[in-house]
């Protein structure tokens, strides 16, 4: 699990430095139509919807907390978060832009354009679509394929340091 986590960490890093050297971050002032390019290519890229359930997530860790401060009002506590919560939901899209204000520091409003125009093709969409399949599959890939050469690495040293009179 730590390598996987490690893996996932990886890739992240790696997608960031890709990002940060693709589009070196210009002092920039981001126009109204520079964040509308950013905020059409993150959402044709479907990059938000891993947040969608953000607000579910804190409403459930927010009943939790209270109902184990008073586990009597557990029915009151769950009504009144579920409708915070309710009255919280147009607050979404104060984290789309967030993101978008971050894609729009390192993407030209041009590039923007052009992620959103792939994003919205049939090849485009179903990256957008099986994106975290693929990208988990491969990581599982990667982990027992390092596994596997790991294992061989190891051996074969062994055997080896084994002929040069080297006992483990």
């Amino acid at each position: 699990m730590t390598f996987i986590r490690s893996s996932i960490r990886a890739v992240a890093l790696a997608v960031g430095l890709a990002i940060g050297i693709a589009g070196v971050a210009r002092a920039q002032e981001i126009t109204e139509a520079h964040l509308a390019a950013a905020l059409d290519a993150v959402v044709a890229a479907k990059t938000s919807r891993g947040f969608d359930n953000l607000l579910p997530l804190l409403s459930q860790q927010t009943q939790n907390k209270l109902i184990r401060m008073r586990p009597d009002q557990h029915q009151a506590i769950s009504q009144v978060v579920d409708a915070e919560a309710l009255e919280l939901v147009s607050r979404r899209k104060d984290l789309d832009n967030d993101v978008a204000r971050i894609w729009a520091k390192y993407f030209t409003e041009d590039e923007l354009n052009a992620i959103a125009t792939f994003y919205k093709s049939p090849a485009g969409s179903k990256l957008a679509d099986i994106g975290p399949k693929v990208v988990g599959e491969t990581l599982q890939s990667v982990k027992g394929w390092s596994d596997r050469v790991g294992e061989e690495l190891y051996e074969k040293s062994r055997e080896e340091l084994k002929k040069k009179g080297i006992e483990f």
